[in-house]
């Protein structure tokens, strides 16, 4: 398996991330690549699919801010968590406390997530040898950690 998909596979907290895209078409994509007897046009076609994902959902084709579009958007426990002690900060009322451990596996899921939106088009063609056209996309290196803990205004 390649490592790429084993850190996406890895994602307990975020692991909800895995069904949206485009997680969703790298991982089918990441498979194909994986799996043996897997003809080459699949290959690419699975691999077009997600890059088509990624054009879908960033009209400037940049994968770090597509997934971090699509982790904005995720409601997993830890954004559960403190959206609501936000609630009860300005309510009054007890705040939810976050175990160590989770707090822990959030910042690690975080730096894996960031690593994950560094993979660029040469890293993914480098998983399959085709010489001719293969669609690109860019990465612009989104620090998803920082981000998303200042988008829940919660202190690194």
């Amino acid at each position: 398996m390649s490592e790429l998909l084993k850190q996406i596979n890895s994602l307990a907290v975020f692991g909800g991330l895995r069904q949206k895209e485009p997680l969703k078409s790298l991982c089918t994509f990441l498979r194909s690549t994986e799996t043996p007897g897997t003809r080459l046009e699949d290959v690419i076609e699975a691999y077009s699919n997600f890059v088509r994902e990624v054009y879908m959902i960033r009209t400037d084709a940049d994968f770090s801010g597509a997934l971090w579009d699509a982790l904005k958007e995720d409601e997993n426990v830890y954004f559960k968590i403190a959206t609501r002690n936000m609630m009860a900060a300005q309510t009054g009322e007890e705040k939810i406390k976050l175990s160590r451990l989770m707090e822990v596996e959030v910042d690690r899921e975080l730096d894996i997530l960031t690593a994950i939106g560094n993979t660029s088009y040469i890293d993914l063609q480098n998983l399959f040898y085709y010489d001719g056209h293969i669609a690109q996309f860019k990465t612009t290196g989104i620090d998803l950690k920082k981000r998303y803990m200042a988008y829940l205004s919660v202190e690194d």
